[in-house]
Order: C-alpha cells, then sequence, then structure tokens
C-alpha cells in the first residue's frame, strides 16, 4: 500500500490546480543506467548525500487519494520535484475528461476525441463539442461526484490485509478474481495452487473410500452367492398324515 498524501498537507492555495492546462509544466527525464550512490552522487542533476544517524519517521506521500465520475476510490500518483520538496497535486490525471455521450474517458480537454473524429463521426451527437457532455474523470471530495454509484459488495478480498474488505468489499467472485490477478498476481497464483493442492488431496480420498466400498460390496455378493455346506435333499418323500401320526392308512 503507498504512502497516500493527507489532505491536511494540501494547501490549496499554493497548488491552485488548474483544469484547462493543456501543456505540463515539468518534466523529469530518463535515467541513464543507475550508478553507486553509497557514497552520494548525481542522479538527474540532484545531488545526492547519504544520511548519517538520520532516521525518517515519515516518508513522503507517493498518491493521492481521489474518486472517479462514478463513486470508484482510486489514487492519484505524485509527481516531485528534482529537490523532493514540491508535488504537482495529481494534476496529470486531474486533467483527464471522461465524455458522457460515447463513455469515453481519459483524454485531455476541450473535446472528445472520438466523438469528434472528423472520419467517423458520433453517430449520437454527430460530432459535437458541446463542453455540457464533458465532465472530469476524478475529483477530490466524493461530494463532487456527479454520479455515484454503489460498486462495492460483501466479497472481501482472499489477502487478508488487503483494504478490499468490510465495506469495500467486491460485489462478485468474478470481480475478486480479476482483482487478485492484477493487483496481487503472485499472491494468488500461490493461493491457487493450494488450492488446487488441497482438491487433488480430497480426490484421492475419495477415491481411496469408493474403491474401499466397491470391495466391499464385491465381497459380500460372492458371500451370498457361495452355497451352504449343509446342502438340503432335492426330493422329500411325503408320508400321509396318518402315517406320521402312527396310525395306518385308511383304505377307501
Amino acid at each position: 500500500m503507498p504512502n497516500v498524501l493527507d489532505e491536511t498537507d494540501v494547501d490549496v492555495m499554493t497548488e491552485s490546480i488548474d483544469s484547462a492546462i493543456d501543456e505540463e509544466s515539468w518534466h523529469v527525464g530518463p535515467t541513464d543506467g543507475t550508478p553507486d550512490l553509497s557514497n552520494g552522487g548525481m542522479v538527474n542533476g540532484v545531488r545526492v548525500r547519504p544520511s548519517k544517524d538520520k532516521t525518517v519517521r515519515k516518508g513522503r506521500a507517493a498518491a493521492r487519494r481521489a474518486w472517479m465520475w462514478n463513486g470508484t476510490e482510486s489514487l492519484l500518483p505524485l509527481a516531485w520535484d528534482p529537490d523532493g520538496k514540491v508535488h504537482d497535486g495529481g494534476r496529470r490525471y486531474l486533467r483527464k475528461r471522461y465524455c458522457l455521450c460515447c463513455m469515453t474517458g481519459g483524454f485531455q480537454p476541450p473535446k472528445c476525441p472520438r466523438c469528434a473524429n472528423i472520419e467517423q463521426p458520433c453517430p449520437r451527437c454527430g460530432g459535437s463539442t458541446d463542453r455540457k457532455k464533458i465532465i472530469p474523470c476524478f475529483y477530490l471530495k466524493l461530494e463532487d461526484v456527479p454520479f455515484p454509484t454503489n460498486v462495492y459488495g460483501s466479497i472481501p478480498c482472499f489477502l487478508p490485509f488487503c483494504q478490499r474488505r468490510g465495506a469495500l468489499g467486491f460485489k462478485s467472485d468474478e470481480e475478486m478474481r480479476l482483482h487478485a490477478r492484477s493487483r496481487h498476481r503472485t499472491e494468488y497464483q500461490a493461493h491457487m495452487d493450494s488450492v488446487s493442492a488441497s482438491k487433488v488431496d480430497e480426490v484421492t480420498e475419495l477415491r481411496r473410500r469408493l474403491d474401499d466400498l466397491m470391495s466391499s460390496m464385491a465381497m459380500k455378493n460372492v458371500q451370498d452367492q457361495t452355497p451352504p455346506t449343509d446342502e438340503a435333499p432335492l426330493y422329500v418323500s411325503e408320508k400321509p398324515k396318518a402315517q406320521r401320526r402312527g396310525r395306518p392308512a385308511r383304505k377307501t
């Protein structure tokens, strides 16, 4: 979980985020290689000095909390200056817009590139450049979200330390698995391996019990079909009732 910027540390007057800016005023060049900075050095024109007996109690924030146009919570990465003292407040993402006509987001104002396409204009608005259909993608306050929706459910993430639990759960198992495959790829793979291994053990145990049951049933059938040793005679002559009682039979 990255260190999130506390809104109490933001000076709104000095920050002055302008959503109409089209060009970014600050860029960071790529770093050519990774030099040995154990004794200090230069990185992109910044002098790095080794710290001596200095404990950093609180690191600088790496992201800023924001909400999308539909109420989904998100984190906007912060870009710091070379001295590490001033950040952009997530301005690169706060300038992005969303089109309510074609449902396209992530573009820069003032017009939607999909609706204003000359070769294939939008069939709904006919390539209109009306700014009323263009809204920001991200908002710094949840109260400012124009179309809030309930995007959370009661299904928690499989990781116990993930923040998507409780009131921030998922609506379905598919959403949870998509989140796990994108955010916790290694942990989710290990989790699935353990689940599959446990299933294999259960199948093996069930097969063993089934084999024992079938063998016991086969033994019982064999015992039922085996004739007894003291067999009864095939033919038994019956005597009249009178002879059985010790009286001579009456002549007819």
